[in-house]
């Protein structure tokens, strides 16, 4: 009788599980963006409307109602819509960073490391060339001009 082998499946040296992909990262529930990725999603009722003297003020109620209604319209409209969308698009975007992922490692690195091994020779043959005839010109020319000086009166 054969004896099974058990298969283990491991990532630089750690065993694969899936249980926890994190890695034990604790995430912030308070600072949401670390990263200051969306400086420009802070958006206050003050950051909109502005009253700018008192002669165009609307009734204080207008005013205190206004800011409330917008503040929580804004919150509840965005927990609502995240509720909705938030895990189905986290599914999607983590699936594109995935595949995306899969492509830079196993397809344009590859590419751009063979184009360059094949292009190695040309490039060689364009810097010879370059010292050959260009650099004696530039070199030249540069002469001409060394020592010359402009002054102004």
């Amino acid at each position: 009788m054969a004896s099974q082998t058990e298969v283990r499946l491991t990532v630089g040296g750690e065993r694969v599980t899936a249980r926890d992909v994190t890695r034990g990262e604790a995430i912030d529930l308070k600072n949401r963006d670390p990263e200051s990725l969306h400086d420009n999603m802070r958006i206050h009722f003050h950051d909109v409307f502005g009253e700018p003297d008192e002669s165009v003020y609307s009734f204080d109620c207008v005013w205190t109602c206004a800011f409330r209604l917008f503040t929580n319209v804004k919150l509840w409209t965005y927990r609502i819509v995240s509720l909705l969308c938030g895990l189905p698009l986290a599914i999607y975007w983590g699936v594109y960073f995935a595949i995306l992922s899969f492509c830079v490692i196993w397809c344009c690195e590859p590419y751009l490391k063979a184009f360059a091994i094949e292009l190695g020779c040309v490039r060689r043959i364009f810097n010879t060339l370059l010292a050959a005839f260009y650099r004696p010109c530039a070199e030249t020319i540069g002469y001409i001009f060394y020592n010359i000086r402009i002054t102004r009166q």
